[in-house]
């Protein structure tokens, strides 16, 4: 009973926080339009796939993090200069007509780019961190090791739900016939964008928390 509770717990926090534009379903959303669902997916599976262990990691040592409070901060002061260094590098990418041997479906390209856009988010740490401690604190998560991967588990599956959503319709209505918004060159713009507003989002945050509260 434990096991599927928490499964569910970690399911639902996942499936809802994905639901917002991010990078990981825009870019999903890409290859579905693009080259279909199946590379879509396999995109999904590496980010997810970082996302189990930044999650299981923040889950584990959530009462060491909780000890040491400067290590959580220095992630976070972290992120900032690399979100302000990827939305440079998207909003000044410059798009390339792929060769007939890009357009291959191979797949393994895709996992490799999924694993990269989930390494470069470590605040996924601190976010698992958040709501795990938090769940800890008001009894809904036990800190046993198999009610711990249960609800890690159940945050991939949760991320996998929603992307397989956002990949799945999004390929149904738009296969072979890109809208505008789906553009590379667009998709660019709009994942720079978002990494400059995490980068403002991680520096307010820091503010707020060591100079003003």
């Amino acid at each position: 009973m434990l096991f599927i509770s928490h499964f569910f717990l970690g399911f639902s926090i996942s499936f809802i926080g994905t639901i917002p534009p991010s990078t990981f379903n825009l870019l999903a959303i890409k290859r579905a339009t693009s080259t279909g669902l199946r590379k879509a997916m396999i995109f999904a599976y590496g980010a997810v796939l970082i996302e189990f262990f930044y999650c299981f990691f923040a889950v584990i040592f959530s009462r060491y993090f909780l000890a040491n409070k400067n290590i959580s901060d220095l992630i976070e002061l972290i992120a900032v200069p690399v979100f302000i260094l990827l939305a440079y590098l998207f909003l000044t990418k410059k798009h390339v007509e792929p060769t007939a041997n890009e357009q291959t479906p191979k797949g393994s390209n895709d996992f490799v780019q999924g694993l990269f856009i989930g390494l470069i988010n470590p605040t996924q740490i601190t976010f698992w961190l958040g709501y795990s401690t938090y769940f800890i604190s008001i009894g809904w998560m036990k800190e046993e090791w198999l009610s711990m991967t249960s609800f890690v588990i159940g945050v991939c599956a949760g991320s996998l739900a929603m992307l397989f959503i956002y990949a799945y319709y999004c390929k149904k209505w738009f296969y072979g016939n890109t809208p505008k918004l789906f553009t590379e060159k667009v998709l660019n713009k709009i994942v720079g964008f978002i990494f400059i507003g995490l980068a403002l989002i991680q520096a307010g945050k820091l503010v707020w928390t060591h100079y003003i509260s």
